[in-house]
């Protein structure tokens, strides 16, 4: 994988983790736990992200 590919699952890595802190409140409020639609945006997120990289590795063979 080129550095690129490498930046974009940073950055996928870093959004989960700050999209579950926001609708938790954890560390900032009272945990409240995570509701189905966020569950459904992060699968989606990392679907396209895995699909994206699974292209062009076939792509490239």
């Amino acid at each position: 994988m080129n550095q690129a590919k490498w930046i974009a699952i940073v950055v996928c890595v870093l959004l989960t983790i700050g999209a579950y802190i926001g609708s938790t409140g954890l560390f900032y409020a009272e945990f409240r736990p995570i509701r189905n639609y966020d569950l459904v945006a992060f699968a989606t997120s990392w679907a396209g992200l895995i699909y994206y990289l699974v292209r062009d590795r076939k792509a490239r063979h």
